[in-house]
């Protein structure tokens, strides 16, 4: 048990921090520990490789990536824009309010926290820059805003943990819900806030039949999130089947009804989104060994025995995991962090009467909101480079809005009934 944990928990982690892929360093360290315990066959390595990527939930992951790639080219995020600025882009600060907005309904099609920033910061960032925010804090915004993608529902970190465990996918999108919203309103306020405060610029209120104009036109777009989660939420297909809907539905509107799309532009998109799904595919490919090796060598007991003996209350208990999966979040990727701690972590907190729904939500809460510390922050780097801004400048603006994202972690681990009251409702 101690090699085991050794392996998973120091030399991967070195590893990866080190710059070795994420995926190469769960098979090393896997094989390292299969090697040195030997009490099982190396045989088991290509079966459990390939029954890591076995599963029909999980093809929904390349199916989203290639939706939120499609909505891109084919001018649908820029038709998202357009809608929230007719709403909100009067209020001041309306560019960094309008970021967030966008990046919520553009959460609710790609599942990622990349894709967005890359697809709503791509263009807004340098309109912030060209009416005086500041480039840190467009940089900020964007970053923040996107955080939203892997929370709210469909999120692939959530499918990967749905597929670790076997759980109902459905009642995780819905379940995290209300908490993408509440971090997603939250952002809006927290930008709304410090733009008064700056007196940033804001946009003329647009005429009724402006706005109506706008709505109008990105009506097509706007429909997409709905016919996504709608279907989900009601039971009419599962997220892998909405998931093709999505890119079918999105290679529709951008040929023929906004004419964005051509078809070099669609076969790029789908080369570029094939290799980032087989990035995550192979990081689901190692990790089952790495899972194997857990449960086979009773750590999740250890690790849980362990922290019970520090502490033996709910709230002691979710304390240390909420600090230890937010210092997690800052160095390893969540996709990769899901598959390794949830076969730890699940039996914890379920010894304090935490399910596996809530808990679910909560953990991928908690690694999204490493996206905006440094060093692994996706958002935050991806932001930062588009802005060209100073990374010390820019994670310094991230401050509010990370503390936006810890209150709404301390409420919904306080009352996971946030989470779980929606499925059980619907159902």
């Amino acid at each position: 048990m101690a090699i085991t944990a050794f392996f998973l928990l120091v030399a991967m982690p070195i590893l990866v921090i080190l710059g070795m892929p994420i995926a190469f360093a769960l098979g090393v360290t896997a094989l390292a520990t299969l090697l040195m315990l030997g009490n099982m066959p190396l045989n088991i390595i290509p079966q459990k490789i390939f029954a890591g990527i076995d599963s029909f939930p999980i093809l929904a992951i390349p199916f989203f990536i290639l939706a939120g790639s499609i909505m891109t080219i084919g001018g649908i995020n820029k038709k998202i824009l357009s809608i929230s600025n007719a709403i909100v882009g009067w209020v001041d600060g309306s560019l960094a309010i309008v970021t967030v907005a966008a990046s919520m309904v553009f959460a609710a099609i790609s599942g990622s926290a990349v894709a967005t920033v890359a697809a709503i910061g791509g263009i807004t960032i340098p309109a912030m820059q060209k009416e005086g925010y500041g480039s840190s804090f467009a940089a900020a915004v964007a970053a923040s805003g996107a955080v939203c993608g892997p929370i709210i529902p469909p999120s692939i970190p959530l499918i990967v943990y749905g597929a670790a465990l076997g759980m109902s996918i459905n009642d995780l999108f819905i379940g995290s819900l209300v908490p993408g919203l509440m971090i997603g309103t939250g952002l809006g306020i927290a930008a709304y806030v410090i733009s008064r405060k700056r007196r940033f610029p804001k946009h003329e209120r647009m005429s009724l039949s402006a706005s109506l104009q706008a709505i109008r036109e990105g009506l097509w777009a706007l429909l997409m999130p709905v016919i996504i989660l709608g279907g989900i939420f009601f039971g009419i297909y599962t997220p892998t089947e909405a998931s093709v809907i999505a890119v079918a539905y999105g290679i529709f509107v951008g040929l023929f009804i906004y004419k964005e799309i051509t078809w070099k532009k669609l076969w790029d998109v789908v080369v570029e989104a094939a290799i980032s799904s087989a990035v995550i595919m192979m990081i689901l490919a190692a990790s089952k060994i790495t899972s194997i090796l857990v449960v086979a060598n009773h750590l999740s007991e250890a690790v849980t025995n362990s922290i019970l003996a520090i502490t033996g209350s709910r709230f002691g208990v979710l304390l240390l995991v909420n600090v230890f999966l937010l210092i997690v979040g800052c160095l390893m990727e969540a996709n990769a962090a899901v598959v390794i701690l949830t076969p730890i972590l699940v039996p914890l907190v379920a010894k304090v009467g935490m399910g596996p729904l809530e808990f679910g939500v909560i953990m991928v809460f908690n690694l999204c909101l490493g996206l905006l510390t440094p060093p692994v922050g996706a958002t935050l780097l991806l932001g930062n480079d588009i802005a060209r801004a100073n990374m010390g400048q820019t994670t310094k603006e991230t401050v509010p809005f990370f503390a936006v994202g810890l209150v709404v972690l301390a409420v919904i681990t306080a009352f996971p009934q946030i989470i779980t009251f929606l499925p059980h409702y619907l159902k």
